[in-house]
């Protein structure tokens, strides 16, 4: 994911806090890797202050939608077992308060385990373990 995507979600979250946003990931697997290209506002989504829910039936999952993304307006920077147990795709990102820079964006796999993040200006991935 490349940096000017992360500050894209950022500033997204800043504008909808203290609600919640849920985002889709759109990418592919290189090798070891997940290329994160861009992120989709799934349709019908219902943002509220302590959490965002979208309509599967109105959501376009395909092959190429690799995992969601959420803010946590309370700052937490972990996932939440009910977010682990709604758990879409191979990734999912959180974007804490006060959606700042980099440092306030993660990434973990089904597990909770944290996925480290690399940013390239050619090539956006996220390590897959």
């Amino acid at each position: 994911m490349d940096e000017e995507l992360v500050f894209q979600v950022l500033e997204y979250a800043r504008g909808q806090y203290p609600r919640e946003i849920m985002l889709l990931l759109r990418g592919d697997r290189d090798g070891e890797f997940l290329r994160i290209k861009e992120v989709l506002s799934p349709p019908l989504q219902y943002n509220g202050r302590d959490f965002a829910s979208v309509n599967v039936f109105y959501t376009p999952f395909t092959p190429s939608i690799i995992g969601t993304m959420h803010s946590h307006p309370s700052g937490v920077l972990k996932p939440s077992l009910q977010d682990l147990l709604s758990f879409m795709g191979k990734v999912m990102g959180i974007a804490a308060y006060p959606f700042e820079g980099k440092e306030h964006v993660a990434f973990f796999n089904r597990d909770g385990y944290e996925i480290p993040l690399f940013y390239s200006r050619t090539q956006p991935f996220a390590f897959l373990k």
